[in-house]
């Protein structure tokens, strides 16, 4: 499986093995394929019939259609084929106009936004700070991301029994936020707490900092058929979520250097459960579609810090890299308005959340790992964090 490659130089040493849960995904990718292929008689199977059929107004059988000949006999509807001459369409999630399908698909774009990283203060005003933001220069929480980008793109095989099989993938990347202090008389000095717990006292000129982070998944579901506006749905799912903070210092007029270098990634490997529903206007070209599915994961978290300090003549790198297993959340929420461009093309514009728990962030890093000079290197992986990630989708859908 590609892996996100942004951040830190040392990313591909983090990802250079394919673990059991990519060999998981193609075994599940294949076996779900080949479940979609098998399809239950309804629309494909019975397609020689209905054009010969029409319904007699105010009986219960069906009269041959108009071939030339003159005769008016009628023939019993087949009760094993319900065509749409024999009775009305069945309107559902997927199948707005009851034809039944063999395949749909979306193409849509992803414009999201990640919520601030949990506060840590990591730099202090020297002698004081703000009335409202006292001695706290740079809080973690201050690398809130701008808007970014991505496609997804879903592919639906219809089972005939209104239900499906559905593939579904997703990557944005990019979300980025940077941080640069300004000049002051006093400068400034690392938190309390410390960055790789090596609390110092050394006033910094200057402090600048940037964050990146980047979301994957790729999702296989069975569509359960049910009535009305509402299927059920369960499947596998991986979620890749990546960040990389870059922290850069200077002291006596940029003769000293510092530069604190962290990045994480999370492998999620789960099964979910949710709905798919049309909560206003079924059968209609307008409709409005709710989504929500949730489910626990396995996350395999591995983060790599590195620390370097350089002056115009030496220039020395301490670093760890660490991993653990531990039990994780996904979950997603989805409101959507869709109109029927035509009959086999809609157009779609909504709203989509995720909340990703019990992951490794990099800003929770910075103070579980010792990088200091002239002792032991130790480093742990934090998978405390969570993130909420929201915003806008755009697309289209196709059936045919």
């Amino acid at each position: 499986m590609d892996r996100l490659q942004r951040g830190n130089g040392h990313a591909a040493e983090l990802r250079e093995y394919a673990s059991w849960g990519d060999c998981a995904m193609v075994v599940a990718s294949l076996v779900l394929l080949l479940l979609g292929l098998q399809r239950q008689v309804r629309a494909d199977e019975r397609g020689a019939f209905e054009p010969q059929l029409l319904l007699a107004a105010g009986t219960g059988v069906i009269a041959a259609a108009d071939t030339g000949a003159t005769t008016d006999a009628t023939v019993e509807c087949p009760p094993e084929v319900c065509a749409p001459a024999c009775c009305d369409p069945i309107y559902h999630v997927l199948d707005p106009w009851g034809v039944d399908p063999l395949w749909s698909g979306r193409a849509e774009a992803l414009l999201l936004w990640r919520g601030s990283p949990q506060g840590l203060p990591l730099f202090e005003n020297v002698g004081g700070g703000s009335a409202l933001n006292a001695n706290n220069a740079l809080n973690a929480n201050n690398f809130g991301s701008g808007m970014a980008a991505g496609p997804r793109f879903t592919l639906f095989r219809h089972t005939g029994d209104d239900g499906a099989i559905e593939f579904n993938y997703l990557r944005v990347e990019n979300f980025s936020a940077t941080e640069n202090l300004p000049l002051t008389d006093g400068g400034y000095v690392q938190s309390s707490r410390g960055i790789y717990c090596c609390p110092s006292t050394t006033q910094l000129d200057t402090v600048s900092g940037g964050m990146s982070s980047a979301l994957q998944s790729f999702e296989l579901n069975r569509r359960f058929p049910t009535n009305n506006g509402w299927q059920w749905l369960t499947g596998f799912r991986w979620v890749q979520w990546q960040e990389n903070i870059l922290i850069e210092t200077s002291a006596v007029d940029g003769l000293l250097r510092n530069s604190f270098d962290t990045g994480t990634f999370n492998d999620l490997y789960g099964w979910q459960f949710g709905a798919d529903s049309i909560l206003y206007g079924l059968g209609t070209p307008f409709r409005i579609e709710g989504l929500g599915k949730a489910g626990v994961y396995y996350n395999q978290a591995a983060q790599h810090s590195a620390n370097t300090l350089s002056d115009p003549i030496n220039s020395s790198t301490l670093a760890v890299r660490t991993s653990v297993a531990q039990a994780a959340f996904v979950g997603e929420v989805g409101l959507t308005a869709v109109y029927d461009i035509y009959d086999w093309l809609s157009f779609r514009a909504g709203y989509a959340a995720f909340w990703l728990g019990g992951i490794a962030q990099a800003t929770n890093q910075l103070d579980s790992q010792k990088l200091c000079d002239g002792q032991p290197i130790a480093g742990t992986t934090d998978t405390g964090g969570s993130v909420w990630v929201q915003g806008i989708t755009l697309g289209l859908e196709a059936r045919f």
